[in-house]
């Protein structure tokens, strides 16, 4: 082989070494800021369940600006006495210690000090007249780190209740895929 071709090889090598041991140490922090995050959601569940007010306050952002969003019309809480007023009527909702949550599936990533994490969980609870209920409960959140770790900016929560609820999939029409070539149907009327 000639020098200048060894040479360029060596660097070659040399950089991609370098390049994989640098993004095994960015994919350790990642997956170390990943488990940060969910972490979070787990100690909020876990306030939650205890109805602590000030634990669930203390994983938000020391922020005027942080919200806490429901599934409708309404459910928008924006800064800290709006979101602890909000927290003080759930808390009316089901009795402390009863409160349970699985979440099989969950996605979370970060950028620098901004991380997100989307969570679909299933929960159980108990109502204050002894009703044991049982729902899927979808959460998505914005976090910011802050000195004390991540905190939440955004939380939001999504359940489908009683008339909202999507038709069993028996009760659905199933449309048949097109074939091959053929345009797919139109799923949504025109508009003119």
């Amino acid at each position: 082989m000639k020098r200048p071709n060894a040479l360029l090889l060596t660097a070659t090598l040399g950089c991609a070494l370098l390049s994989a041991s640098a993004l095994a140490a960015e994919s350790k922090d990642s997956d170390k800021s990943r488990e940060e995050v969910k972490a979070v959601l787990n100690q909020h569940d876990e306030a939650m369940n205890k109805q602590d007010l000030k634990a669930l306050m203390m994983l938000y952002a020391d922020s005027p600006g942080i919200v806490l969003m429901g599934t409708g019309p309404g459910e928008f809480w924006k800064g800290k006495a709006a979101v602890e007023e909000a927290y003080k009527q759930f808390f009316q909702d089901f009795k402390p210690g009863t409160f349970k949550h699985e979440c099989p599936e969950t996605s979370a990533g970060h950028d620098g000090n901004v991380a997100w994490m989307i969570a679909s969980c299933n929960m159980q609870d108990v109502t204050p007249d002894g009703e044991t209920r049982e729902y899927g409960l979808n959460v998505s959140s914005v976090l910011k780190k802050e000195k004390d770790g991540w905190k939440f900016q955004i939380l939001h929560f999504s359940n489908l209740t009683g008339g909202d609820m999507p038709p069993p999939e028996e009760e659905m029409e199933e449309t048949p895929a097109p074939e091959d070539g053929e345009p797919a149907s139109e799923t949504a009327p025109k508009t003119q």
